[in-house]
């Protein structure tokens, strides 16, 4: 994964392209070098040849009855031209045979009748140099010297193999520096990437470091530095809206359910207060929904506020439950609470209104999907510097694939995250879990009093 990574990131595509191109014209100039060295080493050999073939026809006499001793690398053919015929006049044992054919083609070949100063013909591992001379009477001596080129050659082929190999190594080197320099150059947008990575969003959020080369890469971060203040106005602004919407349901709300239970109170008719218990439920449904929409406006925005304060943990389940009796009843759900704690260890320091949020979507959630048939457990024990409260309930799993969205355990798993709490959810089958482990020691350092 991390080596997929590397060959997708900007440095490597640097050095990459780098490679490319440092590779691509180096090779262009070092084939023109290659055909300048070559050229020379050939003309360098044949300049070497020449001189050594009129060294040998001038120690051949005018009359052609001396012939010159030569050294064991000279094999030599002395030929006798007209505008008759071409003849051999002398071969050492040594030359190669394929020449002699080869000499009468080009004689044959030749419309004037005349060789230039100078001919070098190329046959495998030999080069033929060819030196003329003309008769008095009008012929020509032509000598042609057999020089071994093997050693000319290799030497080329080695060049070759050398400048490709060097051509290589270069470019590589060229690769792994451009990678170091591309790293090295990329550090501020590494460090972008790592604080941009834990920016959350908030009315309040970090600003990235302004680079001081006024690059493209202090550009970025001034322009993300701008989209961040983009964000907080916009979070700020929809904090407001989510503020002003849930007051104002929160008043007509509060009118209607203060009105319900002055009714419930002055009607007697049983069938009446069925209504109007059936609508007062309705409204606490919707008081406790504009709740956590508000809550979820703040959580996502991270501007959640918190008030520690010192609670009952069996007291405040036990309103709740109070709260939420016509819920119950309305389900046709029980409940029952166990504990199993010492008395001192059930005081805990926290946000009262935050953690009754938290046990009120999980009883919610439990009562809108249960069976309505096993009772719903509440079972409070001590464990190591801790209390757990653990929620049992059988649900109706039609009801729950048809109604579920899990917005109440998001909100009660990042309300937990904010108090210090952990939370926990746990179905098999028809069964559902929810745990939270409260911490028994003082409130959490990241607690603020506000």
């Amino acid at each position: 994964m991390r080596l997929s990574h590397f060959f997708k990131s900007i440095r490597f595509k640097i050095a990459a392209s780098f490679f490319v191109v440092f590779f691509g014209v180096s090779l262009i100039f070092n084939y023109f070098l290659f055909q300048s060295i070559k050229t020379s080493l050939i003309n360098a050999f044949r300049d070497g040849a020449r001189i050594e073939t009129e060294g040998i026809l001038n120690s051949v006499s005018p009359e052609l009855d001396q012939i010159p001793v030569t050294q064991a690398d000279q094999p030599f053919q002395i030929w006798y031209s007209n505008i008759f015929e071409s003849q051999l006049i002398y071969e050492r044992s040594d030359f190669p045979e394929i020449f002699s054919s080869v000499f009468v083609e080009i004689e044959n070949t030749n419309e004037e009748g005349e060789f230039l100063p100078n001919e070098f013909i190329k046959i495998d591992t030999f080069t033929y140099a060819i030196v003329n001379r003309i008769m008095e009477e009008g012929g020509r001596v032509s000598l042609v010297l057999a020089k071994n080129n093997k050693l000319v050659y290799a030497e080329i082929e080695s060049l070759r193999g050398n400048l490709i190999l060097a051509n290589a190594g270069a470019a590589a080197l060229a690769f792994l520096f451009a990678l170091l320099i591309a790293d090295f150059n990329l550090k501020p947008l590494q460090k972008l990437i790592v604080k941009a990575k834990s920016v959350k969003a908030s009315t309040k959020m970090e600003r990235l470091p302004v680079s001081p080369a006024n690059d493209e890469i202090t550009q970025l971060s001034q322009t993300m530095n701008e989209m961040i203040s983009r964000i907080e106005d916009s979070i700020l602004h929809q904090n407001q809206f989510f503020a002003s919407a849930a007051h104002e349901l929160r008043t007509p709300l509060a009118n209607m359910r203060s009105e319900l239970e002055v009714k419930l109170q002055q009607i007697k008719s049983i069938n009446e207060q069925s209504t109007l218990v059936s609508l007062k439920e309705e409204v606490i449904r919707l008081e406790n929904v504009v709740q956590d929409f508000l809550l979820m406006s703040q959580l996502k925005s991270d501007s959640v506020t918190l008030n520690i304060e010192s609670l009952r943990i069996d007291d405040l389940l036990y309103d709740i439950l109070e709260k939420m009796n016509g819920s119950f009843l309305t389900a046709k759900l029980q409940s029952r609470i166990n504990i199993s704690a010492m008395e001192t260890a059930l005081s805990v320091a926290t946000d009262s209104s935050k953690l009754e949020s938290i046990v009120y979507n999980i009883i919610a959630n439990a009562i809108r999907y249960s069976n309505n048939v096993d009772k719903f457990l509440i079972d409070v024990r001590q464990i190591e510097n801790a209390i757990e409260l653990k929620f049992t309930n059988k649900i109706d799993l039609a009801k729950s694939a048809l109604h579920g969205n899990n917005l109440g355990l998001w909100i009660c798993d990042q309300l937990s995250q904010k108090l210090g709490f952990e939370f926990k959810v746990e179905k098999e089958d028809e069964l559902f879990i929810a745990k939270i482990t409260i911490p028994t020691n003082a409130h959490n350092p990241q607690y603020s009093h506000q």
